[in-house]
């Protein structure tokens, strides 16, 4: 999702300007991209050597991921990030994040599409301002995301013909409940946010399955661990977020729980002996 940059109470233009050195290609092992949902953990484990505006976390998913299976790691993920920036520049210093891929790239995680899906507008925009109500095209919206979606895949595998595509999808934010921390969103506003992200997994997973990618669900083993779940092990930050500042973004555990999931999809598909 779009990251709320005024929460790190740092200004656009400062991170722009502290982000303004370009990212070398390094040809790597394991290439990550994708959005904030892959990229940030917010205030908290700032990687200060990346473009600031990318909010990247050095304890994000893939760093974790990359740990574990003992490979280089190339992390691309910026916070904002749309489909389009994949194949364009994002910013000043942000390249785009295809670039880093090639025949020597034997892993690939892909984590976006959220903001293509404009789900920070409808969620934040709408449902928390008055309700969510009828979806006023949120659906086809979603549903919008799967042509540019699947020639991404096609792109990273024309660019990268040797390497194993991972895609994960979005986690369990909320249930049919809502919380206090959700600041007054009412519970059948919170099955419905809930279901549009579901929604948008279907169509990630469409995809993935059409061009050859594993596909990751993330949403059942995250049930328990959403933004009304306890402070110590919930995966997201509520509205009222008190660990990374980024409303309905990833906290360590978030990351952490996501990065368990891949890695055990690499190994039981036995992904990386191909």
């Amino acid at each position: 999702m779009r990251a709320l940059v005024a929460a790190l109470t740092v200004s656009v233009s400062a991170l722009l300007s502290a982000g303004a050195h370009a990212e070398p290609a390094s040809g790597a092992a394991y290439v990550a991209l994708g959005d904030s949902g892959a990229a940030t953990t917010g205030a908290a484990n700032l990687d200060l050597t990346a473009p600031l505006q990318c909010a990247r976390s050095t304890a994000n998913a893939p760093k974790l991921v990359a740990q574990r299976l003992g490979l280089t790691l190339d992390d691309r993920t910026c916070s904002s990030a749309r489909i389009p920036h994949l194949t364009q520049q994002q910013g000043p210093g942000v390249a785009p994040q295809l670039d880093a891929l090639g025949p020597e790239t034997r892993l690939v995680t892909l984590h976006i599409g959220a903001n293509d899906a404009d789900m920070t507008q409808y969620i934040l925009g709408r449902c928390h301002l008055g309700g969510c109500g009828t979806d006023h095209g949120w659906d086809e919206k979603i549903d919008a995301i799967a042509p540019s979606y699947a020639a991404a895949l096609d792109d990273i595998t024309r660019r990268a013909p040797n390497a194993v595509i991972v895609v994960d999808g979005w986690p369990t934010y909320l249930t049919d409940h809502s919380c206090p921390a959700m600041a007054g969103l009412r519970d059948a506003d919170a099955a419905h946010i809930q279901s549009k992200f579901e929604r948008l997994n279907a169509v990630v997973a469409r995809e993935a399955a059409a061009h050859g990618a594993i596909y990751v669900d993330t949403v059942a083993a995250s049930r328990e661990f959403g933004m009304c779940a306890d402070p110590s092990v919930r995966w997201f930050d509520p509205i009222l977020a008190d660990r990374t500042l980024l409303p309905y973004h990833p906290t360590l555990a978030g990351q952490r729980g996501v990065a368990d999931l891949i890695v055990a999809a690499i190994e039981s598909n036995n992904a990386l002996a191909r």
